[in-house]
């Protein structure tokens, strides 16, 4: 029998073949014809966002890149997740961008859609930016509502049920097994409630993760043709799912949560031995190992594919990748930059897929079978192997992502847990909100 890394290695060999023909922004629109784009040369700007780890990181990829194009600067900028957004979005506005900025998937209909990015089919199609070793499902996630690559993904995040194996076990409980669903983790997180006196997990109804997981385990998506791709009452039983447990005190409460809003995943519960599970994606997995180690020595967490339902698991894949701004004036740079990032072996191993599991197949097989690739980061990218080969469907995100999901849908779910509106006066209030923002 295959040990499970083995399979994780060999899953990375068919990933291709299993997201192939899944369907994305439908054919590429046919892109202008590359003018002569100039010798590789000069200075790009490339902007990203992230912490201290994944900022050194990015400066060894930087300086690998440079030190193989002596004629080249690379002029780096980072700051936070929030700061980089409200930054590029004045950027944009505004036709400054950097020659290189990096992108998610989520959110690039915001800068796609208005014209700030320059559409990448060409450089594919000329071979300038090599995407051979990357899925098509996955690549066809960088295409915008009109079929045309806005950007390269390099990271792939997704929604993860994060466990703490060490106390599962401690209380008789068994592990999940990929495939469970959301009436098996009630059930589940039920018990470990019980045994242990305490909450097993975060509130759920306020997150937009678990929504789209719950809608995605269902077949639909968030989106739909620049709509909302689900219904009121999708809504109203993902919420009733949360307020049961919560008023079971099997999340934490309404109150708990707020408190722990934008904290860092290593000052949560979950990461300082206090919680059995958590809601987060997978790349934070060796985040969270690194705090316990130090807080709770030998304990051991682990991470799951988000619950499964008639649509398969209920993941997406949050895609971070590099873009080329409209206006960039040095092309010929920034797409030989983008072209090594993806593809070069060395800067894949330096990187160590801090920002999702490395979306290049030969690079990730690489990375599983290092030595100095720690366990915790091997989980998250057996994961993404796993859903690689499930053949999971890309996902077109429309605009204004952060304001529906991220805050109305916080906001009205908050009105509920704090008894100020009931899940169906909140359904109602929120979808009117959200389809009157998409028009």
């Amino acid at each position: 029998m295959k040990s499970k890394r083995a399979f994780a290695v060999a899953a990375v060999a068919a990933a291709t073949i299993g997201l192939a023909g899944c369907g994305g922004g439908g054919e590429a629109a046919e892109s202008t014809t590359t003018a002569d784009l100039g010798e590789v040369g000069g200075e790009i700007q490339y902007a990203w966002w992230g912490g201290t780890a994944r900022n050194e990181r990015t400066q060894a990829v930087i300086d690998l890149y440079m030190a193989q194009n002596e004629d080249v600067t690379v002029k780096g900028t980072t700051t936070d997740y929030n700061a980089y957004w409200e930054g590029a979005s004045v950027q944009a506005a505004g036709g400054n961008l950097p020659c290189v900025p990096q992108m998610q998937n989520r959110v690039m209909a915001d800068y796609s859609d208005r014209g700030a990015l320059r559409p990448l089919d060409d450089l594919v199609e000329q071979g300038v930016i090599d995407v051979s070793e990357i899925p098509e499902g996955v690549l066809d996630s960088g295409r915008g509502a009109d079929g045309q690559l806005y950007m390269i993904p390099y990271g792939a995040a997704f929604g993860s049920l994060m466990v703490n194996q060490t106390q599962v076990e401690q209380a008789g409980e068994d592990l999940p097994e990929n495939g469970y669903d959301w009436e098996w983790l009630a059930e589940w997180l039920t018990d470990l409630t019980e045994t242990a006196g305490q909450p097993s997990i975060d509130l759920i109804g306020a997150n937009d993760d678990q929504l789209e997981g719950w809608v995605r385990s269902r077949g639909g998506n968030l989106y739909e043709d620049g709509a909302l791709g689900f219904d009121r009452e999708d809504l109203v039983e993902f919420w009733n799912y949360s307020e049961e447990l919560r008023e079971a005190g099997v999340t934490i409460s309404a109150e708990r949560a707020s408190e722990l809003m934008g904290v860092p995943l290593e000052q949560m519960p979950f990461s300082r031995g206090q919680q059995a599970a958590f809601f987060w994606p997978a790349n934070g997995l060796s985040s969270a190992q690194a705090t316990i180690d130090g807080v709770a020595p030998g304990s051991t967490l682990t991470a799951y594919v988000m619950p499964s339902g008639e649509g398969g698991p209920g993941n997406a894949l949050w895609l971070s990748g590099l873009s080329i701004a409209e206006d960039c004036d040095n092309v010929a740079t920034a797409a030989d930059f983008i072209d090594f990032f993806i593809n070069d072996e060395e800067a894949a191993l330096a990187y160590e897929s801090d920002n999702g599991a490395n979306t290049n197949n030969a690079n990730l097989a690489a990375l599983l079978e290092s030595p100095d690739t720690p366990e915790s980061k091997k989980t998250e990218l057996e994961l993404y192997a796993y859903l690689a080969e499930s053949d999971i469907a890309p996902v077109v995100y429309g605009k204004a992502y952060q304001s529906i999901f991220l805050d109305a849908l916080n906001r009205y779910y908050q009105q509920v847990a704090f008894g100020e509106m009931t899940v169906e006066e909140a359904a109602d209030a929120f979808i009117a909100e959200a389809e009157g923002t998409l028009g």
